[in-house]
């Protein structure tokens, strides 16, 4: 018999739907959201609820307008009697689940599932710090979605938790497929932009601070002049699009840089089938799944060391690391990658560059899991 268990979680997002359909899949679970879409940027909700394999749930608003102060939780978990309960990070929500814990069923597993890389871990705010400090006391397990976090996690946090990882990742079949779905549009991309035989560099994101875009576009302009056969293309928005595009004005090279907004569905899948690399240049960045997106695409990747994604990057294979505080190291390490690269022939699926798959990523946190809750 499959074992009772509830989800809290923030919001549904692509990167989280198939983690969560695979929890739907081993478990009796039900899934309660406390907003209706993320509050970084929003996403096609309708959409991604067609792929879900369960009717999601909402909470009901924080009380008193405090976000993560959701009473509901205690009636539903009253109501569910459930064997285990999936939070996520540290917060008010997450003590409330811990409060019902002590009082009412201490057999109850507590999991959270935290994005932190290890730099966010070890420079929490003092809040945090107690939260954390608290809940580790009490829950059964931590997912980390870095494994310097978990080492640092099980050498500086020696408490009763347990420490498992899985990095924010996708289904390797299923992404792929949309990959191929979106063929037809990427071979149109690539007549409307005149890319055969070009070499096209990728970033998707939101367009903000953190991001760390104009590096990017700095490093392109050192480079363009030596490699005249490569294209931007910048996929998002956000405040600093008409700052960035400002930048970029007095280029000699402006048209080889495109700014194309915010894309989702295959309409992004498109983008990603024509890139030969892929870049993320942020300077603050939990995760950062597009990484994981762009190596099951194929694409060769340059990281922000500040990503916690870096720890799905191997150098001089599937991509490649770069400090994003240096103003010379990317520009060196995207020219040698453009150097070492093919331009667009036929439009086809890439390799994927992934060097393990969701499945054994996901096999190997439930038999973690397994051996914490039983």
């Amino acid at each position: 018999m499959k074992k009772k268990l509830i989800v809290f979680h923030p919001a549904i997002a692509p990167y989280r739907v198939d983690f969560f359909n695979s929890i739907d899949e081993i478990f009796d679970a039900k899934f309660y959201f406390e907003f209706d879409n993320a509050l970084e940027q929003t996403f096609d909700q309708k959409r991604l609820q067609e792929y879900l394999s369960f009717i999601p749930k909402y909470l009901s608003p924080g009380f008193l307008g405090i976000k993560n102060l959701r009473f509901d939780v205690l009636s539903i978990l009253w109501k569910n009697k459930a064997d285990v309960v999936f939070i996520s990070e540290y917060n008010l929500l997450g003590l409330l689940v811990c409060l019902f814990k002590i009082l009412v069923n201490w057999r109850l597993k507590i999991v959270t599932v935290c994005d932190d890389n290890v730099k966010m871990a070890q420079n929490a705010s003092w809040v945090k710090r107690i939260m954390r400090y608290v809940m580790l006391h009490i829950l059964s397990a931590v997912i980390l979605a870095d494994p310097k976090s978990m080492e640092w996690y099980g050498t500086s946090l020696k408490y009763k938790a347990k420490y498992c990882y899985f990095p924010i990742i996708q289904s390797d079949a299923i992404f792929r497929e949309r990959l191929k779905q979106a063929l037809p549009l990427s071979v149109s991309l690539t007549k409307k932009y005149d890319l055969i035989g070009k070499k096209v560099i990728l970033y998707v994101g939101r367009l903000v601070e953190v991001k760390n875009v104009s590096l990017l576009l700095k490093a392109f302009h050192d480079v363009i002049g030596k490699s005249p056969e490569a294209r931007l293309f910048i996929v998002g928005d956000g405040e600093l699009q008409a700052e960035l595009k400002r930048q970029i004005r007095g280029y000699i090279y402006m048209h080889s840089v495109q700014f194309v907004g915010k894309q989702e569905g295959l309409d992004l899948f498109a983008y990603y089938n024509i890139a030969q690399i892929f870049v993320l240049p942020s300077i603050y960045e939990p995760f950062g799944t597009v990484i994981n997106e762009a190596l099951l695409a194929g694409c060769y990747t340059l990281c922000s060391s500040a990503a916690g994604s870096a720890c799905l990057i191997k150098p001089h294979r599937n991509g490649d690391l770069f400090d994003p505080d240096s103003n010379t190291e990317l520009g060196e390490k995207l020219l040698f990658s453009i150097r070492h690269c093919e331009g667009v022939k036929d439009v086809l699926l890439k390799e994927n560059n992934m060097y393990h798959s969701y499945d054994q990523y996901i096999t190997s946190l439930f038999n973690q899991l397994n051996s914490i809750i039983n």
